[in-house]
C-alpha cells in the first residue's frame, strides 16, 4: 500500500526487483537502511533532494539529481532518503535485490 504523496509500484524480473516510486512537490520518502537489501536509482523525471547517513560514523552527504542524473548506488548500512524539490510530480526508478518494502527496511531519519 503506497503512503500519502507517493506511488510505489513494483515487478520482479529474474532475481532483480524494479520498482517505480512516483512523488508529489515536497514529499520525503525513504529515511531508511537495509543490512542485506543492495539498491540502485536513477530519476526519471522531476528533480529530487537525496540524503544519505552512514549509521556507524554518522558522515552524512546530500546530493541534487535530475533526470539524465547517473545512477546511485546506495550500500547497505547508508541511511537515505529523497525529496521531490521540483513544482510537478519526480519519479524515481530503483533497482534492489529484495523487495523495498521488505523487514530489511529499517527505519532511520536522514531527511
Amino acid at each position: 500500500e503506497s503512503k500519502k504523496g507517493r506511488i510505489l509500484s513494483s515487478v520482479k524480473i529474474g532475481g532483480v526487483y524494479v520498482s517505480r516510486l512516483t512523488i508529489e512537490p515536497k514529499v520525503i520518502t525513504g529515511n531508511v537502511y537495509h543490512t542485506d537489501t543492495r539498491v540502485m536509482f536513477y530519476v526519471e523525471s522531476g528533480r529530487i533532494q537525496a540524503a544519505f547517513e552512514h549509521i556507524e560514523t554518522k558522515k552524512k552527504r546530500v546530493c541534487y539529481f535530475e533526470k539524465g542524473t547517473e545512477a546511485v548506488h546506495i550500500p547497505t548500512h547508508i541511511a537515505h532518503a529523497t525529496k521531490n524539490i521540483g513544482t510537478e510530480k519526480a519519479v524515481v526508478v530503483f533497482f534492489s535485490n529484495k523487495p523495498l518494502r521488505s523487514k530489511d527496511n529499517i527505519a532511520y531519519r536522514v531527511l
